[in-house]
């Protein structure tokens, strides 16, 4: 098997585990709370997302890896997990306008999402040595994806 079929079936995997425990547990626990009780936790699992600044640190990836795109990768992330702690935070005390900034952190965590990965494969990384972001790619960002459209759904709820 090749890397990115191996890769293919393990972010698979873990998308259909997450999305099962998503719609078994996770969500109709939350679905009937007030939207500030519910999403803080689904932030929460975003505050992470400081993992892929390994990209940029000595030893930890192939010198293949090209920097622009660890850079993106990185910064994106950084950036989504920041919005996602100061979202949570403010939801928790319930400051004026946490809910758009929720909003905010979901676009720009999505849309990070999904430029890191077009990036990540159009350069091929999965053939890359990735060291510990392996794991984040095919174990973390599936539950990123999940817990998104769970974000997203509490946000719409009336």
């Amino acid at each position: 098997m090749t890397p990115f079929i191996i890769g293919n079936i393990q972010f698979t995997l873990s998308l259909i585990v997450y999305a099962c425990i998503a719609i078994w547990y996770v969500y109709p626990g939350l679905k009937d709370k007030e939207w500030y009780k519910a999403i803080v936790p689904l932030l929460l699992v975003h505050a992470f997302r400081y993992g892929p600044l390994t990209l940029l640190m000595p030893g930890q990836v192939g010198s293949e890896v090209p920097v622009d795109i660890a850079q993106t990768i990185a910064y994106g992330d950084l950036v989504s997990g920041i919005l996602a702690i100061i979202a949570a935070i403010m939801v928790w005390h319930k400051v004026k306008g946490a809910k758009m900034l929720v909003w905010l952190f979901t676009l720009v965590g999505f849309a990070d999402v999904v430029v890191a990965s077009a990036k990540g494969i159009g350069a091929g990384l999965i053939d890359m040595s990735m060291g510990f972001n392996l794991y984040i790619l095919n174990f973390y960002v599936p539950m990123l994806i999940v817990t998104h459209i769970m974000i997203v759904l509490l946000l719409m709820k009336k």
